[in-house]
């Protein structure tokens, strides 16, 4: 009998409030196009009850045959002592040499390139004060994952996709996953590393 051959597993990883709706929908893209997706939010993570959210979520990034990661204005609310779980996702992701793709929404890419034209006349710099609109340690997050600071042309597995609307997202998530062959040839490439 022949063995029943598996879904291809991604984990989507996103800061969750505010952009529920947004989540959803990529979910189901992905899931239309037959993945198997992992998801905190839409209860698709393995809970072990003896592991941290942090470390579930970590073994969801091992458990995954690639990643998408979505870097997004809000740091949000899973920090752990200095340890951001989408942060950690993604680092992890690179880390274990995963198949990885990231959309990076237009107000980090923005807020990173005025506030790198900033001066303050005394010299000290600036604050951003504590808000709901955004966290300046997206931008840390931005520049993992340009990896920003290596020489320009040096640079592989850097491409942060901008988008400021879900339907430029989706495009992208179309463009990038509707080609399943593709996808598992990178995958297996992945392994075979």
């Amino acid at each position: 009998m022949a063995k029943k051959k598996q879904k291809i597993k991604v984990m989507i990883a996103s800061t969750v409030y505010g952009f529920e709706n947004e989540l959803s929908a990529i979910v189901a893209q992905l899931s239309t196009l037959k993945y198997d997706v992992i998801n905190s939010h839409h209860g698709t993570v393995k809970v072990n009850p003896n592991l941290s959210n942090l470390d579930n979520c970590l073994k969801a990034v091992e458990e995954c045959d690639f990643f998408v990661g979505i870097i997004r204005p809000y740091y949000g609310t899973g920090n752990i002592d200095d340890l951001n779980i989408t942060f950690e996702e993604i680092k992890t992701a690179i880390k274990l040499g995963k198949p990885y793709w990231f959309l990076v929404h237009r107000d980090v890419v923005f807020s990173r390139l005025l506030l790198g034209k900033i001066e303050c006349k005394d010299g000290k710099g600036y604050i951003i004060k504590k808000n709901r609109f955004f966290d300046e340690r997206s931008i840390d997050i931005y520049n993992h994952v340009i990896k920003d600071g290596e020489p320009v042309a040096l640079r592989n597995g850097n491409w942060a996709q901008e988008f400021y609307r879900l339907d430029e997202a989706m495009t992208y998530i179309q463009a990038q996953f509707g080609d399943k062959e593709f996808i598992e040839s990178l995958i297996k490439d992945s392994e075979d590393e």
